[in-house]
């Protein structure tokens, strides 16, 4: 059932306890730090993603490898003329 207007109201939530000064310029400190290591963690993993966007870091193609276009590496017995080198 619904009371509309005449329920009673939810009591105000209690003030919050009295802090010290230190205690108020510790928290602000870690949140600083906090803040500032979340700042640090965010510019590595962009660094990251743009390395291995850019191809600087990650897998390589056959093409763009130190030997590129060269194809695979074939033991000297696997290479004749019936299989035609591979």
């Amino acid at each position: 059932m619904c009371a509309g207007p005449f329920r009673p109201k939810a009591p105000p939530p209690p003030p919050p306890p009295v802090e010290e000064e230190s205690v108020r310029q510790q928290r602000l400190r870690m949140r600083k730090q906090q803040d500032a290591e979340r700042a640090a963690n965010k510019q590595k993993a962009f660094e990251e993603r743009v390395a291995a966007y850019s191809g600087r870091v990650g897998r390589r193609s056959l093409l763009q490898g130190r030997r590129g276009g060269q194809g695979f590496e074939i033991a000297a017995t696997l290479m004749s003329k019936p299989t035609l080198g591979a």
